[in-house]
């Protein structure tokens, strides 16, 4: 499959929006807020909830995919985040209509932030070496093993980065990968410590199923010793074992995640730019 091709593409951005539509529904489910809600724009979602979880539960995806951007929706659509006293964030794929930018660009936005996003085909035969070396990792699969404290360890392993999160959001992301049925949860141990956590989504795209990896986290005093990338290993071995066509997982770029996925084998499909209201 070719990397930049508009199947891969679409797959990829279907599976982000399917992502955050099912986070916006267990996220109802838990914290009860009554206008969350996911809204329908122009080929993308626009994700609602509780205007304590910011960009990350607030934002738009898909704009764009196939479908022209209407002037008359985004601006429906900024006027509801700004009740909620937010701005309008969109994560905008570069492969998205000709419309989206003029229309962008119109009402007054700009790019703050980019991220990249990385895929990698799968097949029955392939391998992904555990290579921990003399590590002592263990990757743990066991899920009464692994919820029983995966909230607590996602939050530590969330606590110290360069933009803090507040803490209800880092509780509140962990709990929504605790009650999604799809998802599949891992942990490292070292010595029989947890040391990292990350959680596998299995979601089906019109390419097939998709492997879609996130809230991958080490905690503080395990940094440095090959967490991530064991986890991510062994979640491409999960993701074989499901019969899953395609594994993906956004990263910003240049940090450490983004090393790691490129370490395990990913390839860059594309780096989507985030745009914001600045007038």
């Amino acid at each position: 499959m070719i990397l930049t091709g508009p199947e891969l593409v679409q797959a990829l951005e279907q599976a982000e929006a399917t992502h955050l539509n099912r986070q916006v529904a267990a996220c109802s489910q838990l914290r009860g807020y009554e206008k969350s809600r996911v809204i329908a724009i122009c080929g993308g979602i626009a994700a609602v909830t509780d205007p304590v979880f910011g960009r990350k539960l607030n934002h738009v995806t898909g704009l764009g995919m196939g479908v022209a951007v209407n002037t008359d929706e985004l601006a429906q659509l900024e006027s509801i985040y700004a009740a909620q006293g937010l701005e309008t964030h969109i994560d905008v794929c570069p492969h998205t209509d000709g419309s989206t930018l003029a229309v962008l660009a119109e009402r007054g936005y700009s790019v703050n932030a980019f991220s990249n996003t990385y895929v990698r085909e799968l097949a029955p035969t392939d391998t992904y070496a555990a290579e921990h070396g003399g590590s002592g990792i263990e990757i743990i699969t066991d899920r009464a093993f692994v919820e029983a404290t995966f909230v607590s360890d996602s939050v530590a392993g969330f606590s110290v980065q360069a933009v803090n999160r507040p803490a209800v959001l880092l509780e509140t992301l962990a709990q929504i990968a605790l009650q999604r049925s799809d998802t599949l949860l891992f942990a490292a141990t070292i010595d029989g410590k947890v040391a990292g956590t990350a959680g596998m989504s299995l979601i089906e795209t019109a390419s097939g199923l998709l492997a879609h990896l996130y809230i991958a986290s080490t905690l503080p005093a395990y940094r440095g010793r090959g967490i991530q990338l064991a986890l991510l290993r062994a979640r491409l071995t999960a993701a074989r074992n499901a019969s899953c066509a395609l594994a993906g997982v956004t990263a910003r770029p240049a940090n450490t995640s983004a090393r790691n996925t490129e370490r395990a084998g990913f390839s860059l499909a594309y780096t989507k730019s985030t745009f914001i209201k600045t007038r």
